[in-house]
């Protein structure tokens, strides 16, 4: 397997709204996007991507309990056939007369976990979601740790460092952006929060056009710190603009753990030392 080499396949699934009868139907997208992704040892979904399946009027539309148990059993169906973490972007829920975007994360031969994203952009708030209360979680695989951040959560930078204190090695980022300026943002920080934390960070954005409500822009990719041990380039992968794409990379866990012990400049580690 590939962690058993000091490597992690991470499998980026860039979906494209185009309208999508059933959580079924919709599963066997994703499927087709895997299947192109090819072998992976995790895989990510866009935020709020199964939206495709419910009626495309507007943000707040919510998977019912008989959709989200049919979600549910696909990814970890899709897990263990993989043997794979599918991180599977997310849904909006309503409990207790509550909108909630929840993200489901399977794992080969457990029962799928869910996190509540908790950072809100103001029209999320403004349109009646409410934020997550739990930490995001931090899943191993192969001996490897594997975060998550939904969208907006990236921006800030305490929240993935978090993530990094427990483990995280490969933090997997969904999101969901409309508009050039929010494609930049999310973009730009996930680069950053690489940089800082020295770990790898894989944000995948969903795409196209179903209607007013339902449309995204952006461009997938693995970023990486930039040094003398894991390398310069600091993008390891970036899938093409605006469109239905996938691919696999393939990150070197290895190189991010001797550049916390090692490298010229050690944010990460530095920043560890600096609360001692």
């Amino acid at each position: 397997m590939s962690a058993d080499r000091g490597t992690f396949d991470v499998a980026l699934c860039q979906y494209e709204f185009g309208g999508c009868e059933s959580v079924e139907a919709l599963g066997r997208r994703v499927e087709r996007l895997f299947d192109r992704a090819g072998e992976a040892d995790c895989y990510v979904l866009p935020e709020l991507f199964a939206s495709d399946c419910l009626p495309a009027d507007g943000d707040l539309s919510t998977l019912d309990p008989s959709q989200r148990t049919a979600l549910h059993r696909a990814l970890a169906d899709a897990a263990d056939d993989r043997e794979a973490v599918v991180v599977g972007g997310s849904y909006n829920v309503t409990e207790n007369g509550s909108v909630y975007n929840r993200c489901p994360v399977a794992v080969p031969g457990e029962p799928v976990e869910t996190y509540d994203k908790s950072r809100l952009i103001p029209e999320e708030r403004t349109a009646g979601k409410r934020a997550g209360d739990a930490r995001p979680p931090v899943v191993e695989h192969r001996g490897v740790g594997v975060g998550v951040a939904v969208c907006y959560d990236v921006e800030f930078p305490e929240l993935v460092r978090d993530l990094a204190d427990r483990g995280a090695e490969v933090v997997a980022v969904p999101s969901w952006t409309a508009s050039e300026a929010g494609f930049q943002r999310v973009r730009r920080c996930s680069a950053a929060r690489a940089v800082e934390n020295q770990l790898y960070v894989a944000q995948v954005s969903v795409v196209g056009e179903r209607s007013a409500d339902l449309r995204g822009t952006g461009r997938s990719a693995v970023f990486a710190p930039c040094d003398d041990v894991v390398g310069a380039g600091g993008t390891r992968l970036s899938l093409p603009r605006d469109e239905r794409a996938a691919a696999t990379c393939s990150v070197d866990v290895d190189a991010v753990r001797r550049s916390r012990a090692d490298a010229s400049v050690r944010p990460y580690t530095d920043a560890r030392r600096g609360e001692e």
